[in-house]
């Protein structure tokens, strides 16, 4: 039986718990979404970002000249993107982008474990325990909660909106935003 950070053994001697005794899947889904929680503000401002779009003929062909653009909202700074489809209608795809240091990421998780009580190294420990990956259930919440795909390198973790992909319009030649 565990009382606070203590164990009471079978013998009935008390000895100190491990943290790690401590981390359970529930915690682990409130340490996901505490780093979720983090980047709110910026995930919410990708999002007006993009909304502000206007998607002209203009603005394509400045993207298909330039493949990007520079955005502010805020004090967020995004980089617009266009990615051209190899088919035989011109399809493209235009994303809104932003970049994270891989370190800042890491910092983000540690924050929303102490949170907790947990340690880098007692998180790390229950991924291999559990074989999961906490970078990865990130990655998928993410996306799930606010249709953002992320992607981790060693250097850094970017962020994607889809703000238009020509793949969603529909037949009667309206725009479908991607999420939006």
């Amino acid at each position: 039986m565990v009382i606070g950070d203590y164990r009471l053994s079978s013998r009935f001697s008390i000895k100190r718990s491990s943290r790690l005794d401590a981390l359970t899947y529930y915690i682990w889904n409130d340490i996901v979404y505490g780093v979720i929680e983090i980047h709110a503000s910026l995930f919410e401002a990708m999002h007006l970002a993009a909304k502000k779009q206007n998607l002209s003929s203009d603005l394509i062909e400045e993207l298909k000249a330039k493949d990007s653009k520079d955005i502010r909202e805020g004090d967020w700074r995004f980089s617009l993107r266009i990615e051209l489809y190899e088919d035989d209608i011109g399809g493209f795809k235009i994303n809104l982008l932003a970049a994270e240091t891989y370190d800042a990421f890491q910092q983000a998780i540690a924050n929303a474990s102490k949170d907790h009580g947990i340690s880098m190294n007692d998180l790390r420990n229950f991924e291999i325990e559990h074989g999961i990956d906490i970078d990865e259930d990130i990655i998928e919440a993410i996306e799930e909660s606010y249709n953002i795909f992320a992607e981790e390198t060693n250097e850094e973790v970017l962020f994607e909106l889809v703000v238009f992909d020509s793949d969603d319009i529909d037949d009667s030649g309206k725009f479908g935003w991607g999420g939006i």
